[in-house]
């Protein structure tokens, strides 16, 4: 038992130097000693482990002024390296299926989009082909650390398949079994979207008080995912957090109503791919923004409907809001809700949780699935 709590505190010790040089970079072993608490040693000694794995750059800092030089070890600036490995992130959670090869350091290698018709299997199978080629060049002088694989719906790990309702056609494949044939072995992870998603606020999660957390994700489709001290809630579907398929008083799913081709639908900006939308919709927010804003109005009545659901069975204490749409006035998206649940929750003593927009800059998947490949990529090193 002792061993494997000081594995687990090394483990973690190692997340907590990775997540720091992912936010900011470069830092020397000081700054990463006082920002992590840990000793100068035990920084000194992880850094000198990932130094054997070459993940990190580390220049010296240079000296200013005159006078005697100072004893010791050299300050030097560390950075995470994308020079000798990647990560693979596939999505195939929307109608047109994506890739993106980043290196260590997050930096973007290569990234495709794939839109085209036909039967969904066979187009599925040339694009994961056509990946394998296209990375293979890129792989000549990096590892590949690991495949994250994003999914619309719940990943069942012992039936190797998904069960989601935007992509039905989906439910049939065998998941891992395709991706070792069409693209090879490697280390792969399997999720639904919203899970990777909720992973990219690790930093919050681990904070004390934050004890859940609540994602919330709007666009092609509408989800959710709760993390717990820490934990995933999964429950016995893998199901928990959905609300996207909660259904109002009408009998309609919120995702019918709060999806993005639902919002561009009513905006008159409907049809294409999920690029082209947000794209008709960017111009719509520029040259009407009365008309946009009305419609987030609506939007975000509907988006305090189901939250106030959530907020009497799982009361989370932070809650998250990735709304695609919303970007243009995404304050104002979020005081909207604020409003709409304030207004529900009128008179019950109840407090509200702390609701915040996700960060703008790489998608909120992408993030979390490298934080989930990077940890298992930390067990491996350390095992």
């Amino acid at each position: 038992m002792k061993s494997f709590d000081q594995s687990a505190i090394r483990r973690q010790n190692v997340r907590s130097i990775l997540d720091l040089l992912t936010l900011q970079s470069p830092r020397t072993r000081q700054s990463l000693a006082e920002a992590t608490g840990l000793s100068l040693m035990t920084v000194t000694n992880l850094i000198d482990q990932l130094k054997e794995q070459h993940v990190l750059e580390l220049v010296p800092v240079a000296r200013s002024g005159k006078g005697k030089p100072a004893s010791g070890r050299k300050a030097e600036n560390i950075s995470l390296s994308g020079a000798h490995h990647a990560w693979l992130i596939v999505d195939l959670s929307g109608a047109s299926f994506r890739y993106a090869l980043l290196g260590f350091d997050l930096s973007v290698i290569l990234e495709r989009n794939c839109i085209s018709s036909g039967a969904y299997l066979p187009r599925l199978e040339a694009f994961l082909c056509s990946t394998r080629d296209e990375i293979a060049p890129y792989l000549q002088d990096r590892l590949l650390l690991g495949v994250a694989v994003v999914t619309p719906g719940p990943y069942e790990i012992s039936s190797d398949t998904v069960y989601n309702q935007r992509l039905p056609e989906l439910n049939d494949v065998r998941i891992k079994a395709l991706m070792q044939r069409c693209l090879g072995d490697y280390d792969y992870y399997v999720d639904e979207d919203v899970k990777f998603a909720v992973r990219a606020f690790s930093p919050l999660i681990e904070q004390e008080p934050c004890e859940l957390l609540y994602y919330l994700f709007i666009g092609e489709g509408v989800g959710g995912a709760a993390v717990h001290g820490g934990n995933m809630l999964r429950g016995f579907n893998a199901t928990a957090g959905d609300a996207g398929q909660m259904r109002d008083r009408t009998g309609a799913t919120y995702e019918s109503r709060l999806s993005l081709p639902a919002f561009a639908a009513a905006l008159g900006c409907d049809g294409g791919s999920a690029k082209q939308m947000l794209e008709r919709l960017q111009r719509e927010a520029q040259e009407y923004p009365r008309e946009y804003l009305s419609a987030l109005a609506q939007a975000a009545d509907t988006a305090g409907s189901m939250l106030h659901g959530v907020l009497w069975l799982l009361d989370p204490s932070h809650i998250i809001i990735d709304c695609r749409y919303a970007t243009p006035f995404e304050d104002a998206f979020i005081g909207m809700i604020v409003s709409s649940l304030s207004a529900r929750f009128s008179g019950t003593g109840r407090s509200l949780p702390s609701i915040v927009p996700a960060p703008q800059g790489m998608t909120s998947i992408t993030r979390g699935a490298v934080q989930v490949l990077q940890r298992e990529w930390i067990a491996r090193i350390l095992a």
